[in-house]
């Protein structure tokens, strides 16, 4: 077992909701992206229950979460930003569980992009969706966020290889 860092948790490691959700969120956006067929039932069901996981990670990140997986610990501020695009650029990594700041403003980029993606489907079945061109909308949220997940993953082998850690590991669901 890891060292545990001031809150408690193993210092190396996200806490059991974080990972959960993380994977949960992930396989359900490439299920609905590559496996279902737009509009289908199972499509419907996995988006819902895609949105309902981002909405339990984020009570969870207002309430019983504790040391990094709380939202106040990575609220993304462009000073944030370009202090650390510095240290990315000096080699100058600080090691630490917490997300960085390019990876927090990452984070609420999707859980706000999985949401706008959940009720822009929703609505496409309600009668006011056909005042909108919400068929587009959705499909240029879910095109974003396909970009944002290889950006992201391409972004934890690399911040891996230059810090010398694995950072996957700190998010697998077994130790």
């Amino acid at each position: 077992m890891a060292e545990a860092n001031k809150h408690g948790l193993p210092a190396d490691r996200w806490d059991a909701v974080v990972i959960a959700t993380h994977w949960l969120v992930a396989g359900g956006f490439v299920c609905n992206r590559l496996l279902n067929e737009a509009g289908g039932v199972w499509h419907e069901r996995i988006g819902l229950t895609v949105a309902g996981l981002v909405l339990l990670r984020l009570l969870w990140g207002l309430t019983l979460a504790r040391g990094p997986a709380r939202l106040s610990q990575f609220l993304p501020s462009w000073t944030r930003v370009r202090h650390h695009v510095a240290q990315i650029r000096s080699g100058e990594l600080p090691n630490q569980l917490e997300h960085n700041p390019l990876g927090a403003l990452a984070i609420w980029l999707f859980w706000l992009g999985l949401l706008a993606v959940a009720v822009t489907g929703w609505g496409q079945d309600q009668s006011w969706g056909d005042a909108w061109p919400l068929a587009d909308i959705h499909a240029w949220l879910v095109d974003g966020l396909t970009v944002l997940v290889v950006v992201h993953v391409l972004a934890v082998i690399l911040m891996s290889h230059r810090m010398g850690q694995n950072l996957l590991r700190r998010m697998l669901p077994l130790p």
